[in-house]
């Protein structure tokens, strides 16, 4: 039980979302996007938000070419009317890119919407708000509750199961 309550605890202490600070994606044509310019890869990293955080990327681009960032909610490669507002507006260099997330959840796709751009994609996560959403969107945070739950369990079934005394038969 012990155990769990320590999951428990370091669950609360293990944020691992891009709101968490500025996030840091580096951009090329050929070769994806990266937290740094030497991992770039495509798909590029997966990052995770909860509804209603403020996000701030610090992107950047390492080929010169114009690219911009948007979640493409419906995966058509297009920045669409519901879409509008995660899209970062053009950049050659840098931009500090900031945005409230939106109420949609699931995994999306995030990417860059510029001709030659294909390989400018990875998936984003977009976790319910508020304590469920947190709790859900960290497995050991929730091994953490479960431990515990089973611990209260099975310390009741043992206590319901031991021997017990026999009563004492009425004075007569």
């Amino acid at each position: 039980m012990l155990a769990g309550l320590l999951l428990a605890l370091a669950g609360f202490a293990t944020p691992a979302t891009a709101a968490a600070s500025p996030t840091y994606l580096y951009a090329n044509r050929t070769t994806g996007w990266g937290f740094t310019n030497t991992s770039l890869t495509s798909p590029g990293p997966n990052l995770e938000v909860a509804v209603g955080e403020q996000v701030t990327l610090n992107l950047t681009s390492l080929d010169g070419r114009n690219h911009n960032w948007f979640i493409d909610y419906n995966d058509n490669s297009a920045v669409d009317a519901n879409e509008s507002y995660t899209d970062s507006g053009t950049f050659r260099a840098n931009l500090q890119y900031n945005f409230t997330v939106g109420n949609q959840t699931g995994t999306f796709v995030y990417r860059s919407r510029f001709n030659g751009d294909g390989n400018l994609w990875g998936n984003i996560t977009v976790r319910p708000a508020g304590f469920l959403g947190g709790l859900l969107g960290n497995p050991l945070l929730l091994a953490g509750i479960v431990a515990v739950i089973v611990g209260i369990v099975a310390v009741a079934i043992w206590a319901r199961r031991r021997p017990r005394q026999p009563e004492e038969p009425p004075a007569q």
